[in-house]
């Protein structure tokens, strides 16, 4: 097990054998006397979704002077091993840096990794020197990357802006991130179910808080929740009532053809100045099309709020992996 210490551990060497992405194969021992950013990442983490703008800007920034980042892509969901789809997440986040794909999570292990997004700066020496872990932090992980810079005799550095965040602002409790699989989720009314097998749900009484109901025919797998049967119209669904700014949805299609969403806040569709970016209006109702597995942004609000999400569906081919919500605005 690798257990490090600031400044007197060095980083293990990435395995060989592994695809890379924006680049050839690096190796650290290549890239000794140089700075290396390493980012533990997958593509429909809201988390490391948050991070990438910050992330691309020290690439820009600092490139050219000696820093190399490397993302490390360790797939949480089956999909994500899929080559072509962390390849889409390249061209839709705009991600120009080296990344090497870690399907079998040779790199996660090396580094004893848990979380997603985490990153480990590496400095000329092949020691590490900063470890974060999730989102934030931007200012101080700049400062490190700089301070590691200026060892190999970088001098011509920009100023640190400050962390702004949610400055000014207040960030709320929200319901936590909610998985929907068997292994993961956690059902209201989805008790003794037979895993993979095809099962009627019903919903009596009211909707508790953080908890997910199924109303409908519906199949349990191990990552997700999947709607596999045509129906002539939008009668079944999956119900929370969630606490939140924005709600993210882990979904996508079985088949490559769209599934349909359609999206009721308390029995009413959603509101258009809620919709989040994967929504659009359609005849007084908010409806999401869903086809590559990713994270599709549902609801967007200006306001903190709770409320009863009701995702409705008459399509054959629909499945849901997770959902996650933003508890500051702006998230």
């Amino acid at each position: 097990m690798f257990l490090h210490r600031l400044g007197k551990s060095h980083a293990p060497e990435f395995p060989g054998k592994l695809t890379w992405l924006n680049s050839d194969p690096l190796t650290l021992k290549s890239l000794r006397g140089e700075v290396v950013l390493i980012d533990f990442w997958t593509y429909s983490c809201v988390n490391c979704v948050r991070t990438f703008p910050h992330i691309s800007d020290w690439h820009k920034r600092y490139g050219d002077k000696g820093l190399t980042i490397i993302g490390v892509h360790t797939p949480e969901f089956d999909f994500e091993h899929d080559e072509k789809n962390v390849q889409r997440a390249l061209k839709q986040f705009k991600l120009k840096y080296p990344v090497v794909l870690d399907p079998d999570y040779a790199i996660w292990n090396l580094y004893s990794n848990r979380w997603w997004p985490r990153h480990f700066l590496i400095n000329k020496d092949g020691s590490i020197v900063y470890d974060h872990v999730g989102e934030g932090g931007y200012a101080e992980t700049e400062m490190a990357i700089q301070r590691a810079l200026g060892e190999i005799g970088v001098t011509d550095l920009p100023p640190v802006a400050p962390d702004m965040g949610s400055a000014g602002g207040i960030c709320y409790r929200t319901t936590p991130e909610t998985y929907l699989g068997y292994v993961r989720g956690k059902f209201a009314n989805a008790q003794g179910i037979a895993p993979n097998t095809e099962e009627s749900f019903t919903v009596d009484g009211d909707f508790a808080p953080d908890k997910v109901y199924l109303h409908g025919h519906f199949k349990i797998e191990k990552e997700g929740v999947v709607h596999g049967r045509a129906l002539p119209a939008a009668n079944e669904y999956l119900a929370l009532r969630y606490s939140a700014f924005s709600v993210n949805l882990v979904t996508g299609s079985t088949n490559n053809r769209k599934a349909k969403i359609e999206i009721l806040l308390d029995e009413q569709p959603l509101p258009e100045d809620m919709a989040g970016d994967d929504v659009v209006m359609e005849g007084g109702k908010a409806i999401a099309y869903v086809n590559a597995h990713r994270m599709y942004k549902l609801i967007d609000s200006d306001a903190y709020h709770q409320g009863v999400l009701k995702l409705k569906t008459a399509s054959d081919n629909l499945e849901m992996f997770a959902f996650t919500f933003g508890g500051c605005k702006g998230q």
